[in-house]
């Protein structure tokens, strides 16, 4: 980079955390934002200012500081890194976006849709800052906190998709994520934000092997392993199909999709692996140790609701027949007593309801 941007991370989960200890390893300025609670942790990161990671990726170093004051955590922010479940960008968006500047370059890792909700709650507000909006498909890595101020990297991604909006402005974006990941994960160009909330493998890996060992995870929900007990040689079948279902509609949209078992491949490692059921269990796996799992885990009321109902929905919208994405949605629904159809990411809450497919793909470019 031609300078030294100043950086925020709102979020102070495993991903925001860890993401932080990447950018103070490279010694730039970085603000921890703490969006719900002043807890133990919160006060013992923002007296020490270290965050560390441990495992795959062994990084760290001093941040700046960390606060509870949004404008406190912008104040000067060239690049605004948004590390949240995708449930948590609504409250996160309404806080940020009085304080957003022109020129600064507003990252949320994973997309999930957050770039189309973020500009509807601007225009909706009349905020009209020429800021970047960009998107990456997932977390950079597999990681859970270890200690109060280091995260534990199971497994990082070898590449990862990126788009920005304006399309014109990726390079730069590409750019600030390249030089913070350095030689451990490479960031490369998608053509749009849509291509990247589309391409998003949790709503592919997660939903259907919940779904069908809801009665297994229920009595066993501590020691359930959602890869390897969870994907049998036939869910994975079923899972096959639901992810053609994905690539159709990104077809409908002229959008170029990756299978979710090619971007698993080029994640974690090539194989001669054919099935989910194959790679889970290979040695490049990064599932092996991921255990415990519960009927109402993220995996269900997050990626249903904010990756399956959007898919469901845009799939209508350009007339593709998408049955195992629809069952997901209704049988997760049914379980859990809540119409995600009408509370997730619906595609009015994005600003595309009135759109055509060609307009959707545009406002993303």
């Amino acid at each position: 980079m031609d300078k030294t941007l100043n950086f925020a991370v709102l979020g102070s989960g495993h991903g925001g955390r860890a993401v932080c200890g990447q950018i103070a390893e490279k010694g730039y300025p970085v603000v921890m934002y703490e969006p719900l609670e002043e807890t133990a942790d919160y006060l013992k990161i923002k007296a020490e200012k270290e965050m560390f990671l441990d495992g795959d990726i062994t990084a760290g170093g001093k941040l700046s500081g960390a606060t509870m004051d949004i404008e406190e955590a912008l104040k000067g922010t060239d690049v605004i890194l948004i590390v949240v479940p995708s449930f948590a960008h609504k409250p996160i968006f309404n806080k940020m976006v009085s304080h957003l500047k022109d020129g600064q370059h507003v990252i949320i890792v994973p997309g999930n849709y957050g770039g189309l909700r973020l500009k509807k709650m601007m225009s909706d507000r009349g905020i009209k800052k020429e800021i970047t909006i960009s998107e990456t498909v997932s977390l950079p890595y597999a990681c859970r906190i270890a200690a109060y101020n280091t995260v534990m990297i199971y497994k990082k991604k070898s590449r990862l998709k990126m788009a920005s909006s304006p399309s014109r402005n990726n390079p730069q974006a590409l750019d600030i994520m390249n030089d913070i990941f350095g030689v451990y994960v490479n960031f490369f160009a998608g053509e749009n934000l849509l291509e990247v909330d589309l391409d998003n493998p949790n709503q592919t890996i997660h939903p259907l092997p919940v779904l069908l060992n809801y009665g297994d995870i229920e009595k066993n929900p501590e020691t359930f392993r959602h890869y390897i007990d969870g994907i049998t040689p036939l869910i994975s079948e079923k899972m096959m199909h639901m992810d053609e279902e994905r690539l159709a509609i990104g077809r409908a949209y002229s959008l170029k999709l990756s299978s979710t078992m090619a971007q698993l491949k080029m994640y974690y490692g090539q194989n001669d692996t054919q099935t989910y059921y194959e790679y889970s269990n290979s040695s490049e796996s990064p599932y092996k140790d991921v255990i415990g799992h519960n009927v109402r885990s993220r995996y269900l009321t997050e990626d249903v609701p904010g990756l399956n109902v959007p898919a469901l929905l845009l799939a209508e919208k350009a007339g593709v027949e998408t049955p195992i994405i629809e069952l997901t949605v209704r049988l997760t629904s049914w379980l859990h007593g809540v119409d995600y159809v009408s509370t997730g990411t619906t595609l009015a809450k994005l600003g595309i309801a009135d759109k055509t497919p060609a307009e959707i793909v545009a406002m993303t470019s």
